[in-house]
């Protein structure tokens, strides 16, 4: 082996254990979720309708919560993977600005446990957290697109096209702009406010209905 193949190997398992580790983190934080969901305790007298009434009470707004997050969570693993797919080198910015982007994602299942305990209370801090919690993970992972496509940082040789790149970097906002959105109802409409993430899904299927049509390889 030539010292030339000997760095490629390293190279490649340094490039390698930076892809493992954000895994790790993201099934971490994706299974953390499910924690705040409990098992709601059930009073005299024990009858369904009893439970469902403590479930509807208890438990429905923590599964929207979950549910949003799970999604907000996955569409940032699939973005990060198909970026850690180009990947072929790495330097120190490139792994501090991986491990700053990595810190809000571990930071979401309490944001989204905070926003969720206080579903339809009318109140504005636990929309603002989760916005703001969003907002750093959908610009750190635009960060991530822009060193790691830059040709001067050298970090891979096959470049996507810049519309492609542009396409990636616009799903990195969806989550982020839904949330401000849904801030902005808040000081006017608390209560709808919690729903408007809902709709983060119907966003994510316009939008690739409509690349489908207009630039399907985009998808590839």
């Amino acid at each position: 082996m030539t010292v030339h193949e000997d760095q490629d190997l390293k190279r490649e398992f340094q490039v390698e254990r930076l892809a493992l580790f954000s895994d790790a983190v993201f099934a971490i934080a994706i299974t953390l979720l499910v924690i705040e969901l409990k098992i709601p305790e059930l009073h005299a007298p024990h009858t369904d309708r009893h439970l469902l009434e403590i479930m509807s009470q208890e438990l429905v707004a923590k599964f929207i919560g979950v549910i949003v997050s799970f999604l907000v969570i996955a569409m940032y693993w699939i973005n990060h993977h198909l970026l850690c797919g180009y990947l072929e080198n790495y330097n120190k910015r490139l792994l501090w600005a991986n491990v700053y982007f990595l810190f809000t994602i571990v930071l979401m299942p309490f944001s989204s446990g905070f926003y969720s305990e206080y579903w339809l209370s009318g109140l504005i801090t636990p929309v603002a957290f989760y916005t703001l919690n969003l907002v750093g993970s959908g610009l750190l992972l635009i960060r991530l697109w822009k060193i790691i496509t830059d040709p001067k940082n050298k970090l891979c040789h096959n470049y996507p096209s810049p519309e492609k790149i542009r396409f990636h970097k616009m799903r990195s906002l969806i989550a982020p702009v839904v949330f401000v959105i849904s801030l902005i109802i808040a000081f006017i409409d608390p209560v709808f406010s919690y729903y408007v993430p809902l709709g983060i899904p119907l966003v994510l299927l316009a939008i690739r209905l409509y690349y489908r049509k207009k630039n399907p390889a985009i998808l590839q």
